[in-house]
């Protein structure tokens, strides 16, 4: 997938759980922008990726070292953050975004044909049975249709709440 689906569906999932967790504006867009960077961080393993352009030379290293889709597309992977993230002392509710975003992103490239090392260090790739090439029509629509999810639940949120000051 590229990187507009991986940061919208990141987007959306940033949303629904900061909605469900909290009335707080800026814990929520604190949740919502955690959620869509870590979506973005298991193609750190992948130089022209929006993330990998930033840091070249560690995505270099990253990619030499264990290949696209491995290391860091992986359970393994989503336990090192976890652990990294803890042991920095971050508040529980930012590692789980971060969890989320990164699983959001796992997901996604399982929609691929070539889908990803879920289990690494075992070279056994895990792909959907059905799947979509990256930045194809499914891709792009994918894109559009989280996009247009989370404008959705903004949407129905900000009714709900409208009408809770009312009555």
């Amino acid at each position: 997938m590229t990187g507009k689906t991986h940061l919208a569906f990141g987007i959306l999932l940033g949303t629904s759980y900061a909605l469900k967790t909290t009335t707080d504006l800026g814990a929520s867009i604190a949740m919502i922008a955690t959620t869509a960077g870590f979506s973005l961080l298991p193609d750190i393993c992948h130089a022209g990726s929006k993330i990998g352009r930033h840091v070249k030379l560690l995505s270099h290293m990253i990619s030499f070292f264990f290949g696209h889709r491995t290391l860091t597309h992986s359970f393994f992977f989503m336990g090192l953050v976890a652990v990294l993230l803890t042991m920095l002392n971050i508040d529980f509710v930012y590692i789980v975004c971060g969890l989320i975003g990164i699983a959001s992103h796992i997901i996604l490239d399982m929609l691929t044909p070539r889908g990803v090392a879920l289990f690494f260090p075992l070279g056994v790739k895990v792909a959907s049975p059905i799947n979509f090439k990256t930045g194809g029509v499914v891709d792009l629509s994918l894109a559009t249709t989280f996009s247009f999810l989370t404008a959705y639940l903004i949407y129905v949120e900000m009714f709900h709440r409208t009408l809770s000051w009312i009555n």
